[in-house]
């Protein structure tokens, strides 16, 4: 969630920057925020268990971007629950839970459209989820940290130790947690917008003179955040103002209550859980392969810090940093998770190609899916519907004795015959189907350019005399046209086709 409004106030201190500028540095990504966004195209999918890799590759699309530019990217994945952040995430949960309601509802109603956008609201990042791009990561030989607990403080941490040289993400809650320097929505282009401390003493929408890092800190706590909930019309502007005059939270708090303003029994022992989850939040260190605090804690601290995660065991806290346990359950994934989509059934699915008699082969491939595609092609069927075939006379058919080739010039693909001259015994021809149309069709009927037409063989058999003339007699049931030619002279013949059939 971040400090709501509290980058607004900010604007004056952000300053536009390109990937390019990047080049040759380490960046920490929060991965959660690039899966999620890329799960908005796929959100009804990961709802209902339908396989999908349109969120991974939303990642490795950014992914690639950055090494392209010579940049190198540190994915860090959030890890398990915080206790302190239990009524946030319950909180969370039963929002995904209703949404997930709504959406079956609005779906069962028939409007889409409204589902869609509930299912977005829906999804969960699971870390079974995480674990498919972790697979793909490790194939890329793309650098990634799974956190024990919380991205945020394990981003702050490869920050301060200079382990990275920026920080990549959408949640403002960085800045109280102290990271020098931030990248804001950065898009598919590589733009973005950058935050540096440095920089806020020259900010003009809030006069951060004298402010410490320390008063900082209060009072984005104050104004609202993951670890603790605004007071009822707290913002952040107020909180600054308050923070601004009187310098600490615990003043702060008196002069609230002296005020008449409604403060809970336990705020200000919240207050300073909040304080130290953003300080003293445990994380995990690469060098020593263990847990640590993100900051020293002080020796006066006695208080039970489990609220900032429990402790894990060095092997438990290394398996999870490479991304080999589940956060949440503690328990190994399997060897070869099995991905929500795998991308080999995501392609066009492959068709056995269609073997003539002739010998020759047609490839099938996927029809193209774009505006200018669909226009021509809607053209050429409407060319094709409104074309008839000439009427060709029985003399004209018979004046040479030889059988003219069954091209129809209303076809899609022209058919072929091996020999004009049929012997006087029975005949068999094979040829390729032909796309026939109707050349009058209703006009409510709809026009998909996309048609499938499946291939029979078509087989003629005359029983004829030797004086007689053959012509073949074509079916024109399919093409919705006369009939090219007529010949009422031939008797005793038999005609056998398997006409086509279309799918429209």
């Amino acid at each position: 969630m971040g400090i709501q409004g509290l980058l607004p106030q900010l604007k004056s201190t952000m300053a536009p920057i390109k990937v390019e500028e990047l080049r040759g540095q380490t960046v920490a990504v929060d991965t959660y925020s690039w899966l999620h966004k890329g799960a908005l195209s796929c959100g009804d999918r990961l709802c209902k268990g339908i396989p999908t890799t349109r969120h991974i590759e939303y990642c490795m699309h950014r992914v690639n971007m950055l090494r392209h530019y010579g940049v190198k990217p540190i994915l860090v994945f959030d890890g398990g629950l915080l206790p302190i952040k239990g009524g946030q995430e319950t909180k969370r949960a039963r929002s995904r839970k209703e949404n997930l309601e709504r959406a079956r509802e609005h779906e069962a109603a028939g409007n889409s459209r409204a589902a869609f956008e509930c299912y977005q609201k829906a999804v969960d990042i699971t870390p079974k989820i995480a674990s498919e791009l972790i697979e793909v990561l490790k194939k890329e030989k793309v650098d990634y940290i799974v956190a024990p607990y919380e991205a945020d403080a394990q981003m702050t941490f490869l920050s301060v130790n200079k382990l990275v040289d920026a920080v990549i993400t959408e949640d403002s809650d960085l800045i109280p947690f102290g990271c020098s320097r931030i990248i804001f929505k950065m898009d598919k282009f590589g733009q973005g917008v950058e935050f540096q401390i440095t920089r806020l003493e020259r900010n003009r929408e809030l006069d951060f003179n004298g402010f410490t890092r320390q008063m900082l800190l209060e009072m984005c706590i104050l104004s609202g955040c993951d670890y603790l909930p605004s007071l009822p019309g707290m913002g952040v502007k107020r909180a600054h103002a308050l923070i601004q005059k009187l310098k600490c939270h615990e003043k702060v708090i008196k002069h609230l209550r002296y005020s008449a303003f409604s403060v809970p029994p336990l705020y200000e022992e919240n207050f300073k859980k909040a304080i130290w989850a953003f300080k003293f939040q445990r994380v995990y260190d690469p060098a020593t392969e263990d847990i640590i605090h993100l900051s020293s804690v002080p020796h006066d601290l006695t208080e039970d810090l489990e609220f900032l995660g429990p402790w894990l065991p060095q092997n438990i806290a290394k398996g999870i940093a490479l991304g080999n346990i589940d956060p949440l359950t503690k328990e190994p994934f399997e060897t070869k998770p099995e991905c929500s989509a795998p991308a080999v059934e995501k392609v066009h699915p492959t068709r056995e190609p269609i073997a003539y008699s002739n010998g020759k082969k047609r490839l099938d491939l996927p029809v193209q899916k774009n505006i200018l595609t669909n226009y021509f092609c809607l053209a050429s069927l409407e060319a094709k519907r409104k074309f008839r075939a000439p009427k060709v006379t029985p003399k004209q058919q018979v004046s040479n004795g030889s059988l003219p080739s069954p091209q129809t010039e209303d076809s899609g693909t022209p058919d072929s015959v091996e020999d004009t001259r049929l012997p006087t015994d029975h005949i068999q021809a094979s040829q390729c189907s032909s796309e026939r149309l109707s050349s009058e069709p209703s006009q409510d009927e709809p026009i998909d350019a996309a048609f499938q037409c499946s291939s029979e063989r078509i087989s003629c058999q005359f029983t004829l005399n030797d004086s007689a003339n053959i012509l073949p007699q074509w079916s024109s049931r399919d093409s919705g046209s006369d009939p090219p030619y007529e010949d009422t002279g031939i008797e005793d013949r038999k005609v056998l086709v398997t006409s086509h059939e279309f799918i429209i």
